[in-house]
């Protein structure tokens, strides 16, 4: 990979930073025709999950704290 690079490098110009910088946001736009987005229909149902998540591990940590406060609050009195 690194050899194609050098290549698309010396073919854009030389080893300036401009012709570097361009070469950059090249690949990176490259790179971002990849990726496969979510549907909105996805994002939505997994922003739900985590609210759902986010939700009952609060609850849990609220359930034990006041269970832990009923223990530990005699010994700072």
């Amino acid at each position: 990979m690194r050899a194609t690079a050098q290549e698309q490098r010396a073919r854009a110009g030389g080893s300036g930073r401009l012709p570097r910088f361009k070469a950059f946001f090249r690949e990176a736009w490259l790179e971002l025709q990849k990726v496969i987005w979510p549907t909105e229909e996805d994002v939505a149902k997994m922003t739900g999950m985590v609210l759902a998540v986010v939700l009952v591990v609060g609850g849990f940590i609220y359930v034990w704290d006041r269970i832990l406060s009923v223990f530990t609050r005699p010994l700072f009195r």
